[in-house]
């Protein structure tokens, strides 16, 4: 045997820095949770929960976003080739010149 059992409130976190709680129905992620509790209803199957300061470690309510999958990779995917887009017009501009 390896340690007492876990009971439903148990919290542990894992090595990629997720926080887990032990609920009636299993292990699920805290932020998911604490999301939930704030919004007041459970999440979609097509939301996710970031956390606005990209800190898994602060689980307050300020620092927790319930977004659409798929929302956040698209504006990272946008500012990228906006980023690429003016290194290229800068390019060109120098070649101009």
């Amino acid at each position: 045997m390896r340690g007492k059992p876990s009971q439903v409130g148990d919290t542990r976190t894992a090595p990629n820095g997720y926080h887990y709680t032990n609920t009636h129905q299993g292990w699920r992620l805290t932020h998911h949770i604490l999301a939930e509790q704030i919004i007041g209803r459970p999440l979609r199957e097509d939301e996710r929960v970031e956390f606005k300061d990209k800190d898994r470690t602060n689980l307050s309510a300020d620092n927790l976003n319930v977004v659409k999958k798929g929302e956040s990779t698209k504006a990272r995917t946008r500012a990228r080739l906006t980023a690429r887009i003016q290194e290229l017009q800068a390019q060109l501009r120098e070649l101009d010149d």
